[in-house]
């Protein structure tokens, strides 16, 4: 059986205190609006790579931007041919080769044999 919907919210607000966060942006409207914050310039748009670069300090800026145009590309292609992935794999006997070597090589020292 369902509960019923409750009639009253309770003390519980769910995800955020919402009770709170009234009163804050209140406060900080109040605050703004007292004149005790100086007015900030509008600044020219930067891309937020470079920004980052700026307020990191990183020496060259502009790569950081390029480097983040390419991010946003996303990842290059991932296809690639089967010789190429044969060339650049090992086969599944050469993976396990070692591995029955090693126990092998267990096997006979255990029981005594060369």
């Amino acid at each position: 059986m369902k509960p019923e919907k409750p009639t009253s919210r309770g003390p519980n607000q769910g995800k955020g205190d919402r009770v709170s966060a009234r009163r804050h942006n209140h406060e900080v409207s109040e605050f703004v609006a007292g004149g005790k914050v100086a007015p900030v310039a509008p600044a020219a748009p930067v891309a937020p790579v470079a920004h980052d670069a700026e307020v990191h300090g990183a020496p060259q800026p502009k790569q950081a931007a390029r480097a983040g145009r390419r991010a946003k590309r996303g990842p290059s292609s991932t296809r690639i041919s089967l010789d190429e992935l044969v060339a650049k794999g090992r086969t599944v006997v050469d993976r396990v080769r070692p591995i029955v070597d090693r126990a092998v090589g267990r096997l006979r020292s255990r029981f005594g044999r060369k």
